[in-house]
């Protein structure tokens, strides 16, 4: 039966309702959310009675779990509507304190162990990581933040969720999985650049000694200083590090050498109602190429995708993240601009001959 999902609370009850415009979000490296709403009539009575905290709710569609978050509901004549709003069961990672921790070097596997232990997560590490040392220990911390935030950027890994099972990878997604063309398969293709962070220069500095001198020091200049400028980034103090390679590997991907491009898409139409899954390899992660009509045509990657599995005729909407620099494009831009100015002086100065050429033969007009 469409536009039903399942919801189970604490006591396992399994508890069918029936809802509308629901919706999932999934963002790169992050928890997909789930919405939906629900009409508190008679049909939904035992629904609305299991809207409780804890309470697992399954799309089917999708075969996804969800923890509700909040519930708002308002009074419509005899009935209330209800507005739900659900985080992935990848949120349970929060519910264990990792109180021990583990030190000096260890490998990806040791890690995930530590933070899994005792839970009702599973995962599976797709590609070969190479060992990080740890100079303060790793742990005394939530697992979901020590899995998001610390082995993530330590180790250098994207991530998604298949309900209690992690899968992660060096890097999401495949390239060459998907075109769309504004005004054949898509729509509203825009984008936004954001030039206000762009630096080109940093420095670094690892553990420090106590005489206040530092086990290793870097600093890099990025290529794209030729074009942008120096720019300093604040300097980089981390204790962790007492390798100068290293510390110079971790400062370079802190610096952010180039403009911030993201593009999306308002909405994605197809022939029939097709969905984006029918025609293309949507996916988080996946690479493919964009193209309008006003000369835009760029390689792009998927960063987000909101859906409506349970509703064939409502399109769904894509985010691409930034496109990195390209210094040849870059420079095609510039000189197309340099061109364009050309062109224009060239016409102004024929002008200007023109008028002094029509003065000089005495061609003059009276305005009546």
């Amino acid at each position: 039966m469409a536009n039903v999902i399942y919801m189970y609370t604490t006591l396992l009850d399994e508890v069918p309702a029936t809802v509308s415009n629901l919706s999932i979000t999934e963002s790169l490296n992050e928890f997909s959310t789930l919405s939906f709403n629900l009409e508190g009539d008679v049909k939904n009575k035992i629904a609305t009675q299991a809207m409780l905290p804890q309470t697992r709710v399954l799309v089917p569609e999708t075969g996804q779990w969800f923890r509700l978050t909040s519930v708002n509901p308002t009074s419509a004549g005899k009935v209330r509507n209800y507005s739900v709003s659900a985080v992935h069961i990848a949120t349970d990672l929060h519910d264990k304190y990792v109180e021990n921790k583990l030190m000096n070097t260890q490998s990806l596997d040791q890690c995930m162990q530590h933070i899994t232990k005792g839970t009702n997560f599973k995962y599976v590490i797709h590609d070969k990581f190479s060992n990080y040392a740890f100079s303060d220990g790793f742990g005394a911390d939530y697992a979901d933040s020590l899995f998001m935030s610390t082995l993530k950027d330590d180790f250098g890994f994207e991530f998604y969720f298949d309900n209690w099972t992690i899968h992660i990878y060096k890097k999401l997604g495949q390239l060459d999985q998907f075109v769309f063309v504004d005004g054949y398969n898509a729509s509203k293709i825009s984008w936004t650049e954001d030039y206000s962070n762009i630096r080109t220069k940093i420095k670094g500095l690892g553990k420090q000694n106590d005489d206040g001198s530092y086990v290793a020091t870097a600093e890099y200049t990025s290529q794209n200083a030729s074009i942008w400028g120096v720019k300093q980034a604040a300097t980089v103090q981390d204790d962790r590090f007492t390798d100068k390679t290293a510390l110079l590997n971790y400062i370079k991907s802190q610096l952010q050498d180039y403009p911030i491009v993201q593009y999306s898409m308002e909405r994605a139409e197809f022939e029939h109602h097709a969905k984006l899954a029918d025609i293309n390899n949507v996916k988080i992660g996946n690479s493919g190429l964009i193209k309008d009509r006003l000369g835009v045509d760029v390689d792009v990657r998927i960063i987000g995708i909101t859906s409506h599995p349970q509703e064939s005729k409502q399109s769904d909407s894509v985010t691409f993240g930034n496109k990195l620099f390209d210094y040849a494009t870059n420079y095609a831009k510039r000189q197309k601009v340099r061109n364009s100015n050309e062109s224009m002086n060239k016409s102004v100065k024929q002008l200007e001959q023109n008028v002094t050429s029509m003065m000089n033969d005495g061609a003059w007009y009276v305005w009546s």
